[in-house]
């Protein structure tokens, strides 16, 4: 603790300054005499002497600090010659004219040169013996060791070995716990790994800040001293007698403080504005990469939170276990043989309630829906007329039939039947139905139609079949066959909505293929689903922090907000986070009340068409938003050179690019127009326009067939394909290269500049000395330059 300097009341108003002088000199000649120290009794009076002497009426003088208790003799005679020479040049700046008696300031001189040269002796002899003098006592000597032994520290490259230490501690800790996992099993395991995540950002966020409080309190109160005060860095006049003394630069600060105060160069406070500057915009930086990283790794957790692993292989699994027996062009027989055989065995299994092998559960029955046209529902050419007495037109919203029959098609009504014997022969609409329309492989059809439920067993649905067939249930005018059913597998806990078809554009030939979705409907079936809730939860507050930050961007910016492209990419961001948040409250509730329909009618089909459309809406808005905040590391990552020097060229020839993609996009939609239209009618790679635009994708590509096009006419396709690749590979494209390179090495020898260069270095400087590898500081003297020359300017 700091002692108080005793302190001897004089009226300052009053006091002569030759008789204090006269007092100093007195003093300081008894203490030469003696050899002794000057902390004593009488000693106390110089130092408050000493302190007064600014107390004297004397014009713009300063008051300096008294030295402390049980300091050396050589070091209270530096810091008393000092004090003299401070109030030497006192007086001289006042001159005779301030003091009252014309003999006083002639008197003062000579007295202030008299002590000077009392004490220059003492001064002198501590300038040559340095600590020689300072470390005659054990005690002082000993920490003076201490420090310089605590000072020299371990060499450079053992921070090498401390980062070789951690990797290979954490690297042997993760070991034992994964064989530890392997051994505890997968729910323990599950358990084990969130609450360890729970204790990591419990004691990252409350235990250690409220630790270093704690220690940062506990040693600014208890036990830092008083005395070792931070001083700032105060220019000192002149030379010290050794730098290494810690007293000697105390005092010499203090006595600086008494000096006329020189404000640093113009220079040194521009350059120490602008690195302080580069700092916060460092610290800027750091802290949005940082907050996105997490806000990255938050909706990762949530996109994959939504999909499963084993959604694959469950539905490869379904497609081809129904696939059995089917060819590639099959009659209104050979569906009905197909479903007596493949459908029924596979959808009723062993177990009852269960589909082939067991593991998926049927959730209510399955059932067969056809979609028909009308009859003369297109019309024949005049001179085929007498020759064909019917015309049925491919499938479309308005040629399809909606009207309800009796048995075999017939227009009778109020026939006598059962509800099962006459429900087939009904329209029934797609509300009543609670289905969507579905996108077939030849049009769009609608989700009404001609229903039977097959029943709960294979008995009653092979009975039922055998009778479709036998009344003729699909004819010429049946356009698709829909097989319908839904499973649950509890082991992965997926629903799976399938959809089996069979269309036709009345060629007389059935197609099949099938759509088999899959949704995760039951979220709280395992420990994982807590973390999945907890990252839904954080995720959404990182979107209201970048709601609060646009909103105020927005406010300052007005409408100059729209008209940069990161602005609109994080505006986008946002729209399509709130849309997936209403559109996974929907997929909520509609599975909800699907499954309520299913256990309340359980010997019916029940439809999850609803549920699965908006999964799969879900899944498109997911992938999107995962797509933009992956492109927005771009921008994040902007201060790295190679990716400025990528986007400076782009920029710069993007004059050339557009244009060229104008051409290229004209030119691949003339030869896929070409190609649609010569092989459209035989060639199945071209049967559409979109199918012939792929297949010219695939030839730039060199995925392509050229044996099927040379087949059907070599000398028409050999011209078709050389121009293609003649033009738009070798010219076209290249062309299309060249524009960049040569932008490129525009860029290389004339680059962009950039703003933000310089602060990638101080990022990495800072990085650096984070994590404790030392990092040479670059000089940029060019910088200097500009900085000098600017505040000349």
């Amino acid at each position: 603790m700091r002692k108080p300097v005793p302190r001897i009341e004089l009226d300052s108003t009053k006091a002569d300054i030759n008789n204090l002088l006269s007092l100093v000199e007195e003093i300081i000649c008894q203490h030469n005499q003696v050899g002794n120290e000057f902390y004593t009794d009488s000693s106390k009076k110089v130092q408050t002497l000493v302190s007064s002497l600014g107390g004297v009426n004397l014009k713009e003088s300063s008051v300096c600090e008294s030295s402390e208790r049980n300091e050396k003799h050589s070091v209270y005679s530096q810091y008393l010659y000092k004090q003299l020479q401070n109030v030497e040049k006192e007086l001289k700046l006042l001159g005779p004219s301030s003091f009252s008696k014309p003999g006083s300031y002639n008197r003062a001189v000579l007295q202030v040169q008299g002590m000077k040269n009392l004490l220059e002796p003492h001064v002198s002899s501590c300038s040559a013996s340095g600590l020689h003098t300072r470390s005659s006592s054990p005690t002082e000597g000993s920490s003076g060791d201490n420090k310089k032994c605590c000072q020299k520290g371990l060499p450079w490259w053992f921070v090498f070995v401390g980062w070789f230490l951690v990797v290979a501690t954490s690297g042997v800790s993760a070991y034992f716990t994964m064989m530890y996992g392997l051994t505890y099993g997968k729910d323990r395991s599950i358990s084990w790994l969130i609450s360890m995540v729970v204790s990591f950002f419990e004691s990252l966020f409350i235990t250690q800040p409220v630790k270093v409080l704690g220690f940062a309190v506990f040693f600014a109160l208890v036990l830092k001293t008083v005395d070792q005060e931070e001083y700032g860095d105060v220019t000192i006049d002149g030379t010290l007698p050794n730098t290494d003394d810690p007293d000697a630069v105390r005092i010499a600060r203090r006595d600086s403080t008494c000096s006329f105060y020189q404000p640093p160069p113009p220079t040194d406070i521009e350059r120490m504005r602008n690195n302080m500057i580069k700092e916060q915009k460092v610290f800027a930086l750091i802290r949005e990469i940082l907050i996105y990283v997490g806000f990255l790794w938050m909706l990762l957790l949530v996109a994959y939170g939504q999909r499963d692993p084993h959604a694959y292989y469950l539905t490869q699994h379904i497609r081809q276990s129904f696939s059995n027996g089917i060819s590639e062009s099959m009659n209104h027989k050979d569906i009905f043989n197909w479903a007596k055989s493949s459908l029924l065995s596979n959808l009723f299994g062993q177990y009852p309630g269960f589909i082939t092998d067991g593991n998926s559960k049927l959730v209510g029955n399955a059932r067969l829906r056809q979609v028909r046209v009308r009859k003369d529902s297109c019309k024949i050419a005049k001179p085929m007329r007498y020759a064909i007495p019917d015309c049925h037109a491919p499938y479309s919203w308005e040629a399809e039939d909606m009207s309800s029959y009796s048995p075999v098609w017939n227009q009778t009504k109020n026939v006598n039947g059962s509800k099962a014997v006459l429900t087939p022969w009904h329209y029934q609409t797609q509300a009543k139905l609670r289905a969507n329309p579905v996108w077939g492989g030849l049009a769009l059809y609608k989700g009404g139609g001609f229903v039977v439920d097959l029943g709960p067993d294979q008995k009653n649905a092979s009975r039922l079949l055998q009778y479709l067939l036998d009344n003729t249930w699909l004819d010429v005018y049946t356009r698709a066959v829909f097989v319908e059913f839904t499973v649950y597998n509890a082991n992965v806990n997926l629903f799976c909505i399938v959809t089996l078809i069979f269309e036709t554009t009345g060629v007389g030939a059935f197609q099949y293929r099938s759509e088999v979705q899959t949704v995760h409907l039951y979220q709280s079936t395992g420990g994982f689903h807590v973390f999945v809730m907890a990252s839904e939860a954080i995720y959404f507050l990182f979107i209201l922090y970048y709601m609060f930050v646009q909103g105020t961007l927005m406010k300052q910016q007005k409408w100059g907000y729209f008209r940069s492209k990161w602005n609109l990419l994080e505006l986008a961001i946002i729209i399509l986070s709130w849309s997936a948040l209403s559109v996974f409250v929907k997929r909520t509730i509609l599975g909800n009340r699907d499954i309520n329909y299913y256990q309340n009618n359980k010997d019916m089909f029940a439809s999850f068409y609803e549920t699965a459309t908006a999964d799969a809406v879900l899944g498109y808005l997911i992938a999107f938003l995962v797509l933009l905040a992956t492109i927005k590391l771009w921008h994040l990552l902007r201060l790295n050179p190679k990716l400025h020097m990528i986007t400076s060229t782009l920029q710069r020839a993007w004059t050339d690019i557009s244009g060229f993609i104008v051409v290229m996009t004209i030119m691949f939609l003339a030869y896929s127009i070409a190609c649609n239209l010569m092989y459209g009618w035989r060639l199945y790679s071209y049967r559409t326009l979109l199918e012939a635009a792929q297949t010219i994708i695939c030839l730039q590509l060199g995925i392509f067939n050229y044996d099927e096009v040379l087949d059907y006419n070599p000398v028409l396709g050999a011209f078709l394909i050389g121009s293609c690749i003649i033009f738009m590979t070798f010219v076209v494209l290249n062309l299309f290269i060249s524009v960049i390179l040569v932008a490129f090495n525009e860029e290389q020898l004339h680059p962009t500049p950039s703003e933000e260069e310089e602060i990638v270095d101080l990022m990495l400087m800072k990085i650096c000395s984070l994590l404790g590898i030392k990092c040479k500081k670059k000089q940029i003297d060019a910088d200097a330059s500009m900085t000098t020359a600017s505040v000349i300017s």
